[in-house]
């Protein structure tokens, strides 16, 4: 369905994505290696360089032309609520405050004082003074008649706050705001990003923005889940970069998901399970055979779509990888000649042992970019689903696939 209502989350969703794009973009824009962002903390941004921290409120839209910001603005009083509740926080004179809208500033208003950090501040204090009285002053009208809802909702709580404030810490605060302007909403982002990969060949540089941004999304996502610190320092996206662009330039595979995990929603094909249960493997063989399966499955779904003549390197890795099964498995079979199911059980089970802990170290790799052990691993598993490979031996027979 195309429609949305009143109360689709496509906005939230949109703004949180925007808050992760325009962190990458911001923190691949900084000068220092040493600068580190962390996102939702103590603002939708926190940026931390050369001993200064710049906390961002992000106010996006995909509004061809939104409305521009003034006095009355709710994004103005909603931003100015957030950074004083967290004042108690901060070291305010190593501290900038940076209001970054889509929006543009209205050409009469005294807010284009904050687009410069030099200008004075002093008319935009008594605007915003003058506006705060205002909306608490009608909003006490409206009391004191029974009239409600009461006017200004969004706004009043800000202009509380900052009415409650000493005229002093006012024009402190003022003084370390400023408003960006005119960015670039979340369906730029990536394309801006691209532009910035001076370094990047032309034909190239969207290619390295999508995939930098791939690997930033992941960072976010296991930083909101506790997987990882939620502090991603510049020189890790430098590095990242510089993987992407080396892997492009030497046409090279790359195993993005040697050590990520399957998600939560994941399930394996049953036939990997019954594989195991004929050897006897417990639960915890069949969570190993999983993760590694995935991880195999979602490597060549990858590169088979970034580089389709990848393909026929990955289907004789698996000629490979099932001709060296293939050694282990008749001699396994010869030895049972004649044994008990549980030898036989004993023997698979010592086979699939095999293709977790001997064989990631014994066959030759991929390529040289794919050196981690859970392609091997995850592979044998993807070619036991169809009984390419097995652990049993009489599997062909017991799972149905010799008729």
């Amino acid at each position: 369905m195309d429609s949305t209502n009143a109360h689709s989350a496509d906005a939230s969703a949109l703004g949180f994505l925007y808050q992760a794009q325009y962190a990458l973009l911001r923190l691949w824009n900084e000068l220092s290696d040493e600068a580190v962002i962390y996102l939702e903390t103590l603002d939708d941004v926190v940026l931390e360089a050369n001993g200064q921290t710049i906390l961002e409120q992000l106010k996006h839209s995909l509004s061809t032309k939104p409305a521009a910001l003034t006095v009355a603005s709710i994004n103005v009083w909603k931003t100015l609520k957030a950074w004083i509740d967290v004042l108690p926080d901060l070291d305010l004179p190593n501290t900038s405050l940076h209001l970054v809208t889509v929006a543009d500033i209205s050409p009469t208003s005294p807010l284009k004082a904050l687009t410069n950090e030099t200008e004075d501040r002093g008319d935009l204090l008594v605007a915003l003074q003058e506006e705060a009285q205002r909306v608490l002053q009608e909003r006490a009208n409206a009391r004191s008649e029974g009239i409600t809802p009461l006017p200004h909702g969004p706004r009043a709580p800000g202009c509380e706050a900052f009415l409650n404030l000493s005229e002093d810490m006012q024009s402190q605060i003022l003084s370390k705001i400023r408003i960006k302007p005119a960015q670039q909403n979340i369906r730029q982002i990536e394309e801006e990003l691209a532009n910035t990969l001076t370094s990047v060949l032309a034909k190239d540089q969207l290619h390295v923005a999508a995939l930098m941004v791939e690997w930033w999304n992941r960072q976010i996502i296991h930083a909101h889940c506790g997987k990882r610190d939620k502090a991603i320092p510049r020189f890790e996206l430098v590095k990242r970069h510089m993987e992407i662009v080396a892997d492009i330039e030497h046409d090279s595979l790359v195993d993005y998901f040697a050590t990520e995990l399957p998600p939560d929603t994941y399930r394996s094909h049953p036939m990997v399970e019954n594989q195991i249960s004929l050897v006897g493997g417990t639960e915890t063989w069949l969570q190993r055979a999983v993760t590694n399966e995935w991880r195999a499955r979602e490597s060549r779904s990858r590169w088979s779509t970034e580089n389709p003549t990848w393909q026929e390197r990955i289907t004789k890795y698996d000629d490979r990888l099932a001709e060296e099964w293939s050694y282990q498995h008749v001699d396994m079979c010869e030895d049972c000649d004649g044994q008990s199911d549980e030898v036989k059980k004993k023997k698979g089970l010592e086979l699939l042992r095999w293709s977790f802990f001997e064989a990631p170290d014994k066959i030759e790799y991929l390529a040289p970019s794919v050196t981690a052990p859970s392609y091997v691993r995850g592979t044998y598993h993807v070619l036991s689903i169809d009984g390419r490979v097995g652990w049993h031996p009489d599997y062909s027979t017991l799972l149905g696939f010799k008729k």
